[in-house]
């Protein structure tokens, strides 16, 4: 019941925030993906790039939509 009333009764962060954070998601999954490269040398870089493209298209979507 605690977290239930903490849940509505705290503040919710503001648009600015939710950019900024998109924003710091963004770089980061960019930095990822150029370490490993863009296509990865193994299986498993491979799996990773293809999971960094795809939440870089999630948080692009995001981020247009806060515009």
């Amino acid at each position: 019941m605690n977290m239930l009333v903490e849940r509505y009764t705290t503040a919710t962060p503001d648009r600015d925030q939710s950019y900024s954070r998109l924003l710091e998601e963004i770089a980061y999954l960019e930095a990822r993906l150029i370490d490993i490269g863009h296509t990865g040398d193994c299986a498993y870089e491979k799996a990773l790039a293809r999971s960094y493209r795809e939440l870089l298209r999630q948080r692009r979507v995001v981020l247009m939509m806060l515009n």
